[in-house]
């Protein structure tokens, strides 16, 4: 079982390292045309699952933080955090819903795809 994270609570840690109160790193996991569609304000870093295995020396630098990925509705993303656990990642979330939770419960100006 994947750990999540809800959209609602995503939004409130975004939020608060913002104001530097929190610290992890956001990973997008889909591909570079949707996040020219609907991008998540505050994401570190974008990498398509299917290349993260391939660049995971990538974000290895971040392997000591928690790690929050997202997709559209989730099922990349947990299988991203499949990745990231064969890495030796020890601390990571899936996003759960993605995107179109994200739009749905959090900015309904983000676009849907």
């Amino acid at each position: 079982m994947v750990p999540e994270i809800d959209v609602v609570s995503f939004k409130k840690r975004l939020d608060a390292r913002a104001e530097g109160k929190d610290d992890f790193f956001v990973l997008d996991v889909r591909n570079p045309n949707e996040q020219q569609i609907a991008l998540v304000p505050g994401t570190d870093k974008l990498i398509p699952v299917s290349e993260l295995a391939a660049r995971i020396e990538e974000i290895k630098s971040q392997i000591d933080k928690e790690i929050l990925v997202y997709c559209r509705s989730g099922g990349r993303s947990g299988m991203a955090c499949g990745i990231l656990d064969q890495a030796g990642f020890k601390s990571y979330k899936n996003v759960a819903g993605g995107t179109l939770a994200y739009s749905d419960l959090v900015d309904p100006n983000m676009q849907k795809y």
